[in-house]
Parts: structure tokens; C-alpha cells; sequence
């Protein structure tokens, strides 16, 4: 029971980084090709250079936190599976 408890606050916080990593890399995405529209929406505070950096930053936390966030599901469910045949064998 605690251990779902767990399961489900990791796989929130998961969700959760994934969708602020997939904004902000979005966002610094269109400060790239379209700066003349992001800058002034920004306020000025995400140029082209700027947005360039943070976008290149993201790419590896983007895919890992992809990867995990994908694969996470599966990986539980396959451990719970074998988990539960074990608890059989030995009852």
C-alpha cells in the first residue's frame, strides 16, 4: 500500500517535470525561429541567443525524462507481475 503511495507521487512528479521541460523547451523552440514574436511577448527577457542556450540545455533532461516517463509504466507492471508469481510460488 505505501509502496503505490510512492509509485504514484514519483509518477506524478515525473508527469509533472516532463510537461514544464516540454514548455520551456517549446517556447525557447519558437524564441529561435520566432524571436520577433517571443522577445516582445517575453517582455524582452528571451532573446534568440538566450532562448538558443535553453534550448539546447533541455534536449538530454527532455529525452531522459521522455524515456522515463515512457518506460516507467511498463517497468512496474512487469516488477508487480513478478512480484506477485513469486508471493504464489512460495504460499
Amino acid at each position: 500500500m505505501a509502496g503505490d503511495v510512492v509509485q504514484g507521487a514519483v509518477k506524478a512528479a515525473i508527469r509533472y517535470m516532463l510537461l514544464i521541460v516540454t514548455l520551456v523547451y517549446l517556447v525557447s523552440g519558437l524564441g529561435i525561429t520566432q524571436y520577433q514574436i517571443v522577445e516582445p511577448f517575453t517582455l524582452g527577457l528571451l532573446n534568440r541567443n538566450l532562448a538558443f542556450r535553453i534550448h539546447d540545455f533541455l534536449l538530454a533532461p527532455f529525452v531522459l525524462l521522455l524515456l522515463v516517463h515512457v518506460l516507467l509504466g511498463p517497468f512496474t507492471r512487469a516488477y508487480s507481475h513478478f512480484k506477485n508469481r513469486q508471493h504464489v510460488q512460495h504460499s
